[in-house]
This record gives C-alpha cells, sequence and structure tokens, in this order.
C-alpha cells in the first residue's frame, strides 16, 4: 500500500475527542478574554482621547486667564467703541450693555467705574471667543480691589434672573464667590479646579470650573474663574452620565500612566486617565452589563457555534463505546477510496509518470502517456544507469525525443519512480513564441516605418495647404465653408500628431522641462475648445480648486497637446450631459497630479479601448465624431510615457467614460516670497446656484486673497465691492456674470462677463471693475485735486516709493525667468496703483505691458519696462523734491 493510514479504534476516537474538547474550551475562553480586552481598550482610548482634548482647553485658558489679567493691570486692552451703559436688574445685580447680542455681563455687588468699563473690555475681548459658540462659556472675574464679582457669558442669564428662578441664579453665583473667596485665603494655592459639576441653571451641559487667584500688592487677591464645558470634548464614544473628574492627587498618583480595575460594589470596570500637567482624574465607570451587550452584539454567532460544538463534543464522549474490533480481511472503504483516488492522480497528470518494482520486476502504476513507452523500455538497464537519485537521462523512441527524471523512493527502497517529458513538443512551442515575438516586433517596425513615410509625404504639402487657407481667410473669411475648414484642419492636425509620435518613437524627441503654469494651460485648452462645446451644448465644468501649486517644471507643449487631445476626444464622443474636468494634488506624493476628465457620453467599447495600446486597431465608437481618430489614444499614452505618466480608461456602455491621467510634474524648488496676493481687501458676494461651481469660484478667490460672503450669511449694513453670480437677473450693482455663452449678456458699464471655466477671464473681468470703481471715485474728487493733495502728501510719497520701487524690481526678475502669469499679476497691480493716483501715462503703460504678455512678446515687454522705469524715477525725484 502507498499509503498507511491508522486504524480508527474506539479509544483512538475517545482521544481525539478529549482533545477536540479541550482546543474548543481553550478557545472559547481565548475568545472571552480578547473581546474584553478589545472593548475595554476601545472605551480607554476614547477616554484617553477626551483627556488630551481637557488638557488642550485648559492650557488655552490659562493662557487667556493670565492675558486677561495683565490686560487689566497693566492697561493694554483696547479702547471701547462708545459709552457703557449700565442697568439694574435686582437690588445688588448690575447689566453691562455690551455689542454684541449673544454676549451678557452682569456685576454683583457695588462696585466702581473702573470695574465697570474692565468688565465691557473683558466682554468685548470674549466676544472673538464666544460669540459663535453652540455651548454655555462663562467667565467669573471677582475684583479684589472693590470685591465685585463680574460675570461674562453667552448664556442667556438676564432673561432668566428676570423669570421666577432668578432667586436660585444668584444663590448659586453667590456659591462661586464663596469658593473663590476660599481660595483667596489660601496663600499656597494658585490655582484650582472643581469635581465634573451639571448645574442645569448656569448651563445645559456638563462642565468643570478652571480658579486662578493673582495676587495684587496693596489689595485683596483677584479671581478669576472659568466654566469650562465637556459636552463637544465626546465624541459620542463615551456617556457623559458614567465620567468623573477628580482633583485628588492621591487618585492623581494611583491613575499616573492610566489604570482600570473592577468595581464589584457598582457592578463595573473603572477606567483612570490622568489629565497631563493638571491635577485631575478621569474616572469613566463602564458597566460590566455594557461589555457584555457589546460582546453579544459583536461575535454571538461565534460563541453560539463554540458552545454548539462542545455540547455536541462532550454528548459524543459520553456515548462512545468499546466496539469489537472489524475483522482483518475486511477492507477499509476509505482506504480504497484513497487507492482510487491515486490512480485518478496519476492518471491525469500532464507528463508520463511510472513507478517500477525492481524485487519484481514489476510495473505497479502508470498512465497512459507513459504505457506507449514501457515495451521500447528497459527500467533494469536504466536503473543501473542512474548514479545519482535524481538523474535525468534522454531517449529516443520512434524518432520522438524525452527526457526521463528518475527518483529512488527513500521509503520502499526498491520503488523507483520515472517522468517522460516529450522534448519535441517543448521545442516547438518554444519556437512559436519566439516566432511569435519576432512577428510582433516586425509589426512594430513596419508600422513605425509606415508612420515615417507617411509623415515624411504629407508633412510639406499639408504645410503648403495650412500656408494659403490661413491667406484665404485673413483676406476672405467667409470664403471657405466651414466642413472644409474643418476637415483641413483635422487632417493638419491627424498630420502632426504623427510627425510627432515618430520623433517619440526613434528618440529624437527630448523633453524641455522648464517652469509651467499648469492654470494658465488650463485656460488656453478651455479656450481652444470652448467653441466645440457651445456648439454641442455640453455643459463643461473645469474643477482646479485643489490646485494648491500652479507652478511646476514641465513641458507645456506636451501637457497642452495631451489635455487638448483627451478633451477633444471626451468631447467628440459627448452628445449631450456634461464634462468635468478636475486636477487635484496627490495625497502621497508631491510631484504628481492627478487630471480626469469625465463625461456622459454612451462610453467606449472594448475595441475602441484597446486602441490606447495598438493605434487605428478599432474604430471610434460614435458617429458625430468630427476630429477625433483612432490615434489619438496611442498618441497621448506615448506623451505620457516621456515623463514617466500614466493613461487609464474606465468605460460604462450609457453611462459615460472615466480618462485618468496621472502628471509627475514636479514642484518648482523656489522659496515663496511673502508678497500681497492680487486681490487683498476685497469683499465679494458670491451668488451661484450650482454647489460645485461656487465651491470653485470661492477657493480661487481664497487663492487670490479675496474675502467672500453668500446672500444669506450677509448681516445688515455689509459692504461688498462687487457681486458673482451665475443669474443675469441677479446683477446688482458692481457684478461678474459667469457663463459659458461667447455672446454678450451684460451692457451695463458696471457689469463684466465672465468664462466660468477659464480662471484668468474671472481675474481679468473682476480686475476691471476694481479699476473702473477706482478710476470713478477719483474722478468724483476731482482730477486736478486729487493729483495735486496726492503728490504733496508725504504720507503717499513714502507709500509710492515702496510699493512701486518693489514692484518694478518684481517685473524685471519676472520677465527674466519668463514667468508671464507672475508677471501679469505685478503688472495688474501697478495700473491699480496708478489709476488711484490718477497718473494716466503710468496706467496706459502697464496697459501695453499687459497686451505684450498676452501675445508673449519678450522684447517689447522689456522695452517697455524700461521706460516704465524711467518714468517713475522721475516721478520718484519729483515727489522728493516736494517732500524735502
Amino acid at each position: 500500500m502507498l499509503f498507511k493510514i491508522p486504524e480508527m479504534t474506539p479509544n483512538n476516537l475517545r482521544k481525539l475527542l478529549i482533545l477536540l474538547l479541550t482546543l474548543l474550551i481553550i478557545s472559547f475562553i481565548s475568545l472571552l478574554y480578547s473581546s474584553t480586552s478589545a472593548i475595554i481598550e476601545q472605551q480607554g482610548s476614547a477616554l484617553s482621547s477626551f483627556t488630551h482634548s481637557l488638557q488642550n482647553r485648559i492650557e488655552k485658558y490659562r493662557y487667556i486667564s493670565w492675558q486677561i489679567f495683565d490686560s487689566a493691570t497693566q492697561g493694554t486692552t483696547a479702547t471701547l467703541p462708545g459709552p457703557i451703559n449700565q442697568s439694574t436688574i435686582q437690588p445688588g445685580i448690575y447689566a453691562i450693555s455690551t455689542p454684541s447680542p449673544k454676549i451678557e455681563t452682569l456685576i454683583f455687588g457695588e462696585h466702581e467705574l473702573a470695574t465697570q468699563n474692565l468688565a465691557a473690555q473683558i466682554s468685548q475681548y470674549t466676544e472673538t471667543l464666544w460669540a459663535s459658540a453652540k455651548l454655555t462659556w462663562t467667565l467669573y472675574y471677582l475684583n479684589g480691589e472693590d470685591n465685585s464679582l463680574a460675570v461674562i457669558t453667552n448664556g442667556h442669564l438676564i432673561k432668566t434672573l428676570n423669570r421666577y428662578e432668578g432667586r436660585n441664579i444668584a444663590s448659586s453665583i453667590a456659591g462661586r464667590r464663596n469658593e473663590m473667596l476660599q481660595q483667596a485665603n489660601t496663600l499656597d494655592e494658585k490655582e484650582s479646579f472643581s469635581a465634573l459639576r451639571r448645574n442645569q441653571q448656569l448651563s445645559r451641559g456638563a462642565f468643570i470650573t478652571l480658579r486662578t487667584t493673582f495676587n495684587q500688592p496693596g489689595h485683596l487677591a483677584t479671581i478669576l474663574a472659568f466654566d469650562l464645558p465637556i459636552d463637544d470634548l465626546n465624541n459620542n464614544a463615551l456617556d457623559l452620565s458614567a465620567l468623573q473628574i477628580h482633583n485628588d492627587e492621591s487618585v492623581s498618583k494611583k491613575s499616573a500612566k492610566g489604570s482600570y480595575f473592577l468595581n464589584l460594589s457598582a457592578l463595573s470596570i473603572d477606567l483612570l486617565r490622568p489629565v497631563p500637567s493638571v491635577p485631575l482624574t478621569v474616572t469613566y465607570h463602564l458597566p460590566l452589563m455594557t461589555v457584555f451587550s457589546a460582546m453579544i452584539d459583536e461575535l454571538l454567532p461565534v460563541y453560539l457555534i463554540l458552545l454548539a460544538l462542545i455540547l455536541l463534543t462532550t454528548g459524543a464522549l459520553c456515548f462512545v463505546r468499546e466496539n469489537k474490533s472489524s475483522s482483518p480481511h475486511q477492507v477499509d472503504p476509505w482506504v480504497e477510496k484513497l487507492q482510487q483516488f491515486t490512480h485518478e492522480l496519476v492518471k491525469n497528470f500532464p507528463m508520463g509518470y511510472l513507478i517500477y518494482d525492481a524485487n519484481q520486476a514489476k510495473i505497479l502504476l502508470s498512465n497512459d502517456m507513459s504505457d506507449h513507452l514501457v515495451q521500447h523500455l528497459n527500467f533494469k538497464k536504466m536503473v543501473d544507469m542512474s548514479s545519482n537519485p535524481f538523474e535525468l537521462l534522454q531517449v529516443t523512441v520512434n524518432n520522438e525525443i524525452y527526457q526521463v527524471r528518475h527518483h529512488t523512493s527513500q521509503i520502499i527502497s526498491h520503488y523507483h519512480i520515472f517522468t517522460f517529458r516529450e522534448q519535441n513538443r517543448e521545442q516547438q512551442v518554444t519556437q512559436q513564441l519566439q516566432n511569435a515575438q519576432a512577428v510582433l516586433q516586425k509589426n512594430q517596425t513596419l508600422r513605425r516605418q509606415f508612420f515615417e513615410q507617411l509623415s515624411n509625404t504629407f508633412s510639406r504639402p499639408m504645410h503648403q495647404v495650412d500656408t494659403a487657407i490661413a491667406e484665404v481667410v485673413a483676406t476672405a473669411p467667409t470664403l471657405l465653408p466651414h466642413r472644409l475648414l474643418q476637415g483641413i484642419h483635422s487632417l493638419s492636425r491627424l498630420t502632426r500628431h504623427i510627425e510627432m509620435l515618430n520623433k517619440v518613437e526613434s528618440g529624437g524627441y527630448s523633453v524641455d522641462k522648464q517652469s509651467i503654469d499648469l492654470q494658465q494651460i488650463l485656460d488656453d485648452v478651455i479656450a481652444e475648445n470652448q467653441q466645440i462645446v457651445t456648439e454641442k451644448a455640453i455643459l463643461l465644468v473645469v474643477d482646479n480648486s485643489e490646485l494648491t501649486q500652479a507652478t511646476r517644471l514641465g513641458d507645456k507643449t506636451l501637457i497642452f497637446q495631451i489635455i487638448t487631445t483627451i478633451l477633444r476626444y471626451s468631447i467628440e464622443n459627448t452628445v449631450w450631459g456634461k464634462i468635468k474636468l478636475k486636477i487635484s494634488q496627490s495625497a502621497e506624493y508631491a510631484d504628481r497630479l492627478l487630471l480626469e476628465i469625465v463625461d456622459t457620453g454612451p462610453g467606449l467599447s472594448a475595441q475602441e479601448q484597446e486602441n490606447i495600446d495598438f493605434p487605428f486597431i478599432s474604430e471610434v465608437s460614435t458617429d458625430v465624431a468630427d476630429s477625433s481618430t483612432s490615434l489619438d489614444l496611442f498618441f497621448c499614452k506615448q506623451l505620457l510615457a516621456l515623463f514617466d505618466s500614466t493613461l487609464t480608461i474606465e468605460s460604462k456602455s450609457h453611462i459615460g467614460t472615466r480618462y485618468q491621467m496621472l502628471l509627475v510634474l514636479p514642484p518648482e524648488n523656489e522659496v515663496a516670497e511673502d508678497e500681497e496676493k492680487i486681490l487683498e481687501d476685497v469683499r465679494v458676494l458670491v451668488n451661484i446656484v450650482a454647489d460645485d461651481i461656487r465651491h470653485i469660484v470661492c477657493r480661487q478667490l481664497l487663492r487670490w486673497g479675496a474675502k467672500y460672503d453668500f446672500p444669506e450669511d450677509r448681516y445688515s449694513g455689509q459692504q461688498c465691492d462687487l457681486m458673482i453670480t451665475d443669474d443675469v437677473e441677479q446683477l446688482d450693482d458692481w457684478g461678474v456674470l459667469l457663463t459659458t455663452q461667447s455672446e454678450m449678456l451684460v451692457s451695463d458699464p458696471r457689469h463684466r462677463q465672465a468664462n466660468i471655466n477659464i480662471s484668468r477671464s474671472v481675474l481679468d473681468a473682476i480686475m476691471v471693475l476694481i479699476e473702473q470703481q477706482i478710476g470713478e471715485d477719483v474722478l468724483s474728487q476731482g482730477e486736478e485735486a486729487v493729483s495735486t493733495s496726492l503728490w504733496e502728501s508725504s504720507e503717499y510719497y513714502s507709500i509710492f516709493e515702496q510699493t512701486v520701487k518693489e514692484d518694478m524690481d518684481k517685473l524685471r526678475s519676472e520677465i527674466m525667468q519668463d514667468d508671464y502669469s507672475a508677471l501679469a499679476l505685478t503688472a495688474h497691480r501697478l495700473k491699480g496703483v496708478f489709476a488711484m493716483l490718477n497718473l494716466q501715462k503710468g496706467k496706459t503703460y502697464c496697459e501695453e505691458i499687459e497686451h505684450q504678455i498676452e501675445q508673449h512678446q519678450k522684447l517689447n515687454i522689456t522695452n517697455s519696462i524700461s521706460e516704465l522705469q524711467n518714468y517713475v524715477d522721475s516721478l520718484l525725484q519729483q515727489g522728493s523734491q516736494k517732500n524735502e
């Protein structure tokens, strides 16, 4: 027999059941212990997070306590905007008027005018802390000079005092005064904490009190106390009713590193966590029933299965009895099945297999592949020829070569195992693979040669056609039909793509890595494709709100061609709906950007997606494609490979397609200067209906330094410089209309229209309105009077000298670095300064520079900057003579 299976006797079965029962009991106990430990560890982690948050809050209000006391004693508090009004609520209780309706200030006891001013100043300071808070915050200031108690809170304390429970409130605050006086009499206690409190009269939640004593020479000690709420520190992980905070040094030492113990009296597990740098200890009573319930909820099926297995094993162990031994001549059915399985396994081997008994010169086991070789082989001779345990032999049978591997069994020494492998078939498979690889390489070479010949044949004629078409369009724009122009442009574009693809695959194209502005590239892409989007009535949304750093190192031409090609491909394959272009920063790598284009088209077929690896293998899947070809996807993938980037496509039928491009563009290693943003101190009212558009516009405004408000968040009297909206009927006074339509929708001189997907269009519209506002303000005061008054004032001259000289230096450095985006922002800022001072000549120079920046005329920009520098030098000389 090949396999020796131990006989299953009743004694062996009993031993097996005992072992199984022991393992099940150990598993059940281990599961109980691990579940309990996991629940306690989870609650302990939540309690540690709570204590850490409590420590941060205490540290913050320690600092605020000293800051308030220093401001009160040194007289450094801010001046109040107007007179302080005081009203009497009850005898000995006075209310101080505050500018904020959410902050209430009360003084208990007779006091001096300085105390009244101090309470109002502290109320003004706490307004920035508590005005928007949802919990109740309270400050108690026991003045040591006149023994008055000032209470400042964001709760509705005055309404409560005016109602029937006002006496209870007054008694509670009197108790607070007694606590603070008791601490003032303790010389060695400068800071103290209360236990956890739940006073519904003063606060709607749980809180602790931080009391700080400040000694003043010649006066009683001043006590400053804060009621610190703790409800917001809990993330719904703890039950605050089971929480206790102790101000006891013995308990603090006991829980120095955090511990837990079993409280039998309360049937709970008490978790202790100290608050660092504070003599407080937080105790959380975790009921045993809660732990048991959590264990049942999580692992009830597992517990039931283990208990059922334990009961079944115990029952089987009890009912096992000694049985008579089976007959020695009886064949075990399981052994017979194993033998059948062995024969089946050997029969299905992918190679010849044979077991030979040398003592009996008999074949014990073989399969079909080795059966037709048995009559041609002498196994005894093959065994003698094999000197090693593992020996390779080569035999030839009927002109077929076989490789034979011989192995002698280590268990039964006279058993020999032979395996046969046909060499001819393996050589044929290897040869076929090599031939297929050669054919593939030859096809790729032929394809490259075909593209090269095609490019050489079409490049020059297409260039001549493009030149002739450009001359005709320049002289007679309406002479040629639109469809003819569109077809010629498509052929020219295909020829250029093939020409560049030949350069890339032959290694003749090198990536020109230089400083690029991704925002500028996106604007150029949208400007080029906006017309076709408008003609197809498709909604195009560009989301660049997550682009934190627009300046990168890369090839501007390559990136522009890649994005334009994929976006045009998506537009051509989308009949109706929406296309979203989103660029975002990778969370793991700073040099990687993820560009996604998602459309709602009919989707790409599996055959069409194969074009990304093999060009022209399948046609485009839509009948409305005018300029997209089967080469576009392969072309973009090859260009992306130049700077280690990838292109992936996910498409679903009748749902849409997602094009994902991972762009490896390292950020430019330059130290960012702390310079003023272009829309600093500008407030914009954002009234946009679409949520995604509103989010993008708000992020852009923040990047430019502007502040924004929403119509529902404005309060009475708040002023905004202009409005941004996507509804023409909402335009009011100064405003920018966001749209994707090319026709003019606004006619008011105070309104401007901007493309919602082109950021520079939105920025230019805002800058034009701001400059127009400045110009109207200057003209309203009188051109001559303003000009004279500004240059005769030394203050305006110093501002002009500091800002303009610095911007002129930036202009020269930015033109040397070819940073046209930063150059445009600096020219905008300079034009605003000249417009404010009514210096028309300087404003004209800046407008000329902006026009030359759009054309990228570096030489003309340099000459204009030199002329502007001479003009600024003459103004500085005149201003210095007037202010001497």
